[in-house]
């Protein structure tokens, strides 16, 4: 197929490819529960979430492309109170979310790819981080990248946005008090966007080690680097060794 290549799907199969605003991406085991929730989210007049564009008959299933600026690391994240205002505002937006997916009823049959690691009955997007929204300057506008969804605790989200997206300490770096305080600073600040009482500070914490724990756990079934993994188990090990005060 013609058109330009965009990240996403290296370890699974053929490339992600744009064509004008469509973006096409090769079907996979969450395909259909994701369309149904996309098509559930237009519906409702949710508007950070792709169109669902159905099939274009070689293999790939076609979402509406969302432009602006997807940052694997965006370049105000050195500022932690710059960073922490941001993960705010991308709190606020999965609260919008998980309000707009209160309704949803998935087809008969169609289940996640994989088990979120936090249960509940709150429809989550299974893998919020910078990678997958997209952004016009530092304002969050859509999240993007749907395979992941599944039901799980409201907590799931937030969590999986401070164990991803916060400057909190990491093996190999020396500066772990700033990197404290910058944790602490997003923890807050998500659950000041979040906005609502469906869970306390203590689960959104708690939350964020098990989310690493279970994302080192995947990424260990296909294979990732060992480094990698071994990083992520020492993230969750520090979110369960230092809880805020």
């Amino acid at each position: 197929m013609n058109g330009e290549r965009l990240s996403g799907n290296e370890r699974l199969g053929p490339p992600v490819m744009r064509r004008g605003n469509v973006v096409h991406r090769p079907d996979g085991p969450g395909t259909d529960l994701m369309a149904a929730l996309l098509n559930h989210l237009t519906a409702v007049g949710f508007e950070h979430s792709p169109r669902y564009l159905g099939r274009d008959g070689v293999g790939r299933h076609m979402v509406q492309y969302i432009d602006g600026d997807v940052w694997p690391t965006p370049p105000w994240a050195e500022d932690d109170d710059a960073n922490a205002d941001t993960l705010g505002r991308i709190a606020g937006l999965i609260s919008q979310l998980h309000e707009a997916t209160e309704g949803f009823a998935p087809p008969v049959g169609l289940g996640p790819v994989r088990p979120l690691p936090l249960p509940g009955n709150t429809w989550n997007h299974g893998d919020i981080g910078y990678p997958n929204i997209v952004f016009t300057g530092n304002q969050p506008e859509a999240f993007i990248d749907w395979e992941f969804v599944a039901q799980a605790h409201p907590v799931c989200d937030p969590a999986g946005l401070l164990a991803l997206a916060s400057r909190a300490p990491r093996p190999g770096v020396t500066d772990h008090d700033r990197r404290t305080k910058a944790a602490a600073l997003a923890h807050q600040a998500i659950l000041d966007g979040y906005g609502s009482t469906r869970f306390t500070g203590e689960e959104l914490w708690s939350g964020a080690a098990t989310v690493l724990e279970d994302a080192a756990d995947y990424w260990e079934s296909l294979r990732v680097d060992s480094n990698q993994i071994a990083a992520t188990r020492w993230r969750a090990d520090w979110f369960r060794s230092n809880p805020p005060a």
